[in-house]
This record gives structure tokens, C-alpha cells and sequence, in this order.
């Protein structure tokens, strides 16, 4: 048995045993212009890791004691904390340990930009000079092509 402390969410100090504990990751690094430095810890000769235990209970470990005579750290982590150390620290190991640690992970979707959908998309032609004219109106309004089609569309319904 190999028994290390941590501390615990609620500030007290705990234990767990490292052989029955998974390490997960080792954060990824990334050069800074002087030194390649862990995308997590921001630690430059030694790097943080991300353990779950056989409880269940995820721990990070910062080893910083090579560099600077820093502290040996072992602290406990929420699920959501450990899936953004896994997301900030990134690369293809931090992806496949989010799939098998913590699969409901939403994948990012992509922007849809733009002004909200008013409603399905309707095309139509119209004569080079009908479009003309309803362009210029837009432009008198101030609004868009698509806003000034909306409005005409309507006032005719209404109209009728």
C-alpha cells in the first residue's frame, strides 16, 4: 500500500492508495519562448498529473519540489474541475481519457453566427428590376433585403 495524503474538497486532509489509483494524464506542455511549461500547473521541469482513485475521487498532483525546492501537492478535485484540467491541458491523451472517464462531456459545437432563425427559409426569383426596387426600398428604411421582403409579404396578407 502506498498512502498519500491530499486535501480533501471540504479542506481536510485525506488519504487514498496510489497502487490501487489510475493516473490519467500527464498535462501536455507548451513552449512559452524560454521554456517548455505544463499547460495546467504552469511548472517548468516537472508536470502535473491527474489520478482517480479506486473511490472514485479525482486528484491532481503538482511535484514541484525539482523545481525551486517547490511543494509536493496532492489535491482533490471536483468532476467538472478535472474535466476542464483535462480540456485546458488538451492533446489526443487528454481526449480519449475524457471518453473513457467522463464520456458525457459535450463536444463543442460550432458557431452558427448570424441573427437568430425567424423562421424556414423561403427562396423565390424575382425580375432584375423587382429586386431593384425592393432593394432600394430597403435602403430608404434602413433594414435588410430579407427584413423589407418580410414586411411587404405581410402588409399584402394583411392588405387582402
Amino acid at each position: 500500500m502506498d498512502r498519500r495524503t491530499f486535501q480533501a474538497l471540504d479542506g481536510t486532509d485525506a488519504w487514498f492508495d496510489l497502487d490501487r489509483a489510475t493516473h490519467v494524464l500527464e498535462e501536455e506542455t507548451r513552449w512559452d519562448g524560454q521554456n517548455h511549461r505544463g499547460i495546467v500547473s504552469g511548472l517548468q521541469t516537472s508536470r502535473a498529473d491527474l489520478y482517480i482513485t479506486a473511490g472514485g475521487r479525482w486528484i491532481e498532483h503538482h511535484d514541484a519540489r525539482r523545481e525551486f525546492s517547490g511543494p509536493n501537492l496532492w489535491t482533490e478535485l471536483t468532476p467538472d474541475q478535472a474535466r476542464e484540467w483535462m480540456i485546458k491541458s488538451g492533446g489526443d491523451a487528454a481526449e480519449a481519457a475524457l471518453a473513457k472517464y467522463l464520456p458525457d462531456t459535450p463536444d463543442e459545437s460550432p458557431s452558427t453566427g448570424g441573427r437568430p432563425e425567424v423562421g424556414p427559409k423561403v427562396e423565390t426569383r424575382l425580375a432584375r428590376d423587382d429586386l431593384a426596387r425592393v432593394d432600394d426600398r430597403a435602403a430608404t428604411e434602413g433594414v435588410s433585403r430579407a427584413e423589407m421582403l418580410r414586411r411587404l409579404i405581410l402588409s399584402g396578407l394583411d392588405a387582402a
